[in-house]
């Protein structure tokens, strides 16, 4: 399984090009702006959420500095302002980035209040074992001080090795460890991703499993 952070040295060498050449639209600037004022953040605390200095998204914001948001930026600010990242980024972007370069996944539980679907760089997709892109989905998890967004390869239903996978139980989703069990081969040991379970054993025959986790990343911000 991979994180984000995984991935950020790609990026940046793509992020380098796109700035000696090209600059963020004003209208990416404003919608970003209204989000922020609508959701009552603050520039400094997010700056600090994105991994840069306290004045970084000012200076972005109101003096142009830098004229390009560096994608990885891009995507961790669209997931703290909970929009899809395609709407933050600049047209020449969306006409320089091709099929080959995002790609769509849908939302597994598909409720009414939840985002149908979000994009990703298709660098993200660097390194994971899957067959087909079409098998991915993804599932957030909801923590007291931000989330969890993972990519779920749902061709993968049934234990195949120590890892995380995503359970189902009467449509509830929720993360867990999962490991032979050292009781008996024949059982699984299932530890939920967070505290909310207790960890218990089952039949490996009898665990409803809705997907194995391929990447995963975390939000942790302040208001």
């Amino acid at each position: 399984m991979k994180v984000l952070k995984d991935q950020n040295k790609k990026m940046i060498n793509k992020d380098d090009m796109y700035n000696r050449t090209n600059v963020d639209d004003e209208d990416v600037r404003e919608k970003i702006k209204k989000l922020i004022k609508k959701k009552k953040y603050n520039l400094r605390n997010l700056s600090r959420n994105i991994k840069k200095n306290d004045a970084y998204l000012q200076q972005y914001l109101y003096r142009r500095t830098p004229k390009v948001l560096p994608e990885k930026y891009r995507f961790m600010l669209a997931e703290i302002l909970d929009v899809n990242v395609n709407e933050l980024i600049p047209n020449w972007l969306k006409d320089l980035s091709s099929q080959e370069q995002f790609f769509t996944v849908r939302n597994i539980e598909n409720k009414v209040n939840n985002t149908t679907q979000i994009s990703f760089s298709r660098e993200l997709l660097h390194g994971l074992e899957f067959i087909n892109v079409d098998n991915l989905y993804y599932f957030q998890s909801h923590i007291s001080d931000g989330h969890i967004t993972t990519i779920v390869d749902v061709s993968i239903n049934k234990f195949i090795k120590p890892d995380i996978y995503l359970l189902n139980d009467n449509k509830n989703y929720f993360l867990a460890i999962i490991e032979i069990s050292k009781i008996s081969q024949s059982k699984l040991s299932v530890k939920p991703y967070f505290n909310k379970f207790s960890p218990f054993q089952i039949n490996a025959n009898l665990l409803n499993i809705s997907g194995k986790i391929l990447w995963q990343c975390s939000k942790i911000f302040l208001k």
